[in-house]
């Protein structure tokens, strides 16, 4: 089952035409696949759900009874199709034990009638079949059955290959997506493809595993931070995988504009500044410097082009090669800008973001939606897919699409409303933005209620729950002429083309009904003139952008609340136009 190369182009002299010039293809450039799934079981597969596509993939599964339900699609003319190996993924090739539940134990073979014959309180879930363990028995049984657990479970000889091996013996080339499930062994496999990365400088695009107790805690956090050399990972709050996504150098062609103050000049302090393509998370900057920094050099990341003003990436970390200083800084941060402040001339910058393809990362967990969600036209395309961005750029209304880890891909012509999604779904731009982001400060409010200062609204963090402490909240004021929130732009005058707005998910979202957004000089937002029309609610969670149509002049932008109802943000954006 291990030995010849599943997609190998020995003995082509029997095959069709267009199977032998595929081969060649394949020998010679390798084998570029939409996903490999390790660890399938036998629901919710990668091979199940694109099958009815032109998917090309590969999943692998221990457990004999499940990988023989995988369904399979054969080698066409023009088409690799999709492929299976029962084989489970371990250090090394060979053999190892696979510890199975016994199927008497679970349901539905486990009934009222026979679990008192075996031991248990009750009977284990018909998705325990998927909880099979490499090496040793599995911990989730040990937690249900008790002093039963090792006898609920079967041994039982599986093949094993490693990382290295199976990327070779399949010729793969170049990854979309790898999708990890092994029960707690996913943190060996990933440091596995690490090591299979830097040796051949080949990484999956995405990255999808668990993140459960059955990994030790350890050992996850070391392999996190590993991770984040090569890719932005997304860890949600519950209990569920871990998305992540390739870092790309955006600096890289020098086709980006910069400016500086001159490295050599005696202007204190010295300066450089990068202007990114579209507002977008850095995750990280790297650079090196010909001399050690004889001050602090900081990397900042925000909307200003005051590089200064803007905020400070967190972390960071120095190394030596050759005659050069290098220095890595973590910003995880969302601007326009990225900048430079110190003393020493800086070479060889690298600006990472998330990129899939030639796709900016807008927001993660969260789809599109546009006129309020009331339009019957919301989506383009909706269906599996694993080269969204490809249909994306195909269609010339499309400007966004959502890629979920199932591989399943919705398209939009906008994207002005952007809901959070129970799914773990990706949403990226594949056009520049047609406006400008404009920094605020300066955050005031009507009142204060629950600690909800006004600058909460425009700290940087788009984290929707109050109490992660970046929301604002005024008090209720009923008898009034209505709340507000406000902030004045950088510039004493500017033109706004467009707000974006972040409402509230864990609670009271109705409140934020009837409000509006205004633009104009007056301190008092309720004077100022209205950009776009009143809206309506903002689903929980949700954050929409408003369109002003003409841009309007003022230094204050405002959201006004006639109701008088508690007013709550959680982040407020201001948009120019390009071109004013």
């Amino acid at each position: 089952m291990l030995g010849a190369k599943p997609w190998s182009c020995q003995s082509t002299c029997s095959y069709p035409l267009g199977v032998i010039l595929l081969c060649l293809c394949v020998s010679v450039c390798g084998v570029a696949l939409d996903y490999i799934e390790i660890g399938t079981a036998d629901f919710d597969t990668l091979a199940q759900q694109l099958h009815g596509t032109d998917a090309v993939g590969l999943s692998i599964e221990p457990v004999e009874e499940h990988f023989q339900q995988l369904p399979v699609k054969e080698t066409s003319e023009t088409k690799i199709g999709q492929r299976k190996l029962w084989a489970a993924v371990a250090e090394q090739d060979g053999e190892a034990d696979l510890y199975v539940v016994r199927p008497e134990y679970m349901e539905p073979q486990c009934s009222n009638a026979t679990v008192r014959q075996l031991g248990l309180q009750y009977c284990l879930p018909w998705w325990f079949r998927a909880t099979a363990s490499l090496h040793k028995p599995a911990a989730l049984v040990d937690v249900h059955a008790g002093e039963k657990a090792v006898e609920a479970q079967m041994v039982v000889k599986v093949p094993t290959v490693s990382y290295a091996s199976l990327m070779e013996r399949f010729d793969v080339t170049s990854l979309h997506l790898l999708k990890i499930d092994t029960e707690g062994f996913d943190v060996f496999i990933l440091r596995q493809m690490l090591k299979w990365g830097k040796t051949t400088s080949q990484y999956p695009e995405r990255v999808q595993f668990e993140r459960n107790n059955l990994t030790d805690a350890r050992e996850a956090e070391e392999l996190f931070f590993e991770l984040q050399a090569v890719y932005d990972c997304w860890a949600p709050a519950t209990e569920d995988d871990v998305q992540c996504l390739r870092l790309g150098n955006i600096a890289a062609g020098d086709r980006l504009p910069t400016a500086s103050s001159g490295w050599f000049h005696m202007e204190i302090p010295s300066w450089w500044r990068m202007e990114l393509p579209d507002r977008l998370t850095v995750a990280a900057v790297q650079l090196a410097t010909s001399t050690s920094p004889s001050g602090p050099m900081e990397v900042t990341v925000g909307d200003s082009p005051v590089v200064h003003q803007n905020r400070r990436c967190g972390h960071r970390s120095h190394g030596r090669s050759d005659d050069l200083v290098a220095l890595v800084a973590h910003c995880a941060l969302e601007g326009r800008y990225v900048g430079l402040l110190g003393s020493s001339k800086a070479e060889d910058v690298e600006i990472l973001v998330p990129l899939l393809g030639e796709a900016f990362r807008l927001s993660m967990g969260r789809v599109c939606c546009h006129r309020e969600c009331n339009s019957t036209d919301t989506h383009l395309f909706e269906g599996y897919d694993p080269r969204c961005e490809e249909r994306c750029r195909n269609d010339r209304n499309c400007r966004f699409f959502t890629s979920f880890s199932s591989l399943w891909c919705i398209t939009y012509a906008d994207c002005d409303e952007e809901l959070l999604s129970l799914l773990p779904g990706t949403t990226f731009g594949i056009a520049q933005n047609e406006f400008l982001p404009l920094p605020l400060n300066e955050a005031r409010q009507s009142s204060l209620d629950w600690g909800g200062e006004p600058e909460r609204a425009i700290d940087g963090k788009f984290d929707p729950h109050f109490l992660m402490g970046s929301c604002s909240h005024t008090a209720e004021e009923t008898d009034s002429n209505g709340t507000w929130w406000a902030a004045s732009t950088a510039l004493p005058f500017h033109a706004i083309s467009a707000v974006r707005v972040l409402g509230r998910w864990d609670c009271c979202h109705e409140r934020l009904d009837g409000w509006e957004v205004r633009i104009g000089f007056d301190p008092d937002p309720r004077q100022n003139p209205l950009c776009g029309m009143q809206q309506r609610v903002l689903p929980a969670g949700s954050r929409r952008l408003v369109k002003c149509g003409e841009p309007l002049p003022g230094n204050v932008v405002g959201v006004v609340l006639p109701s008088g109802q508690a007013l709550t943000l959680c982040e407020v954006e201001a948009f120019g136009p390009f071109r004013w």
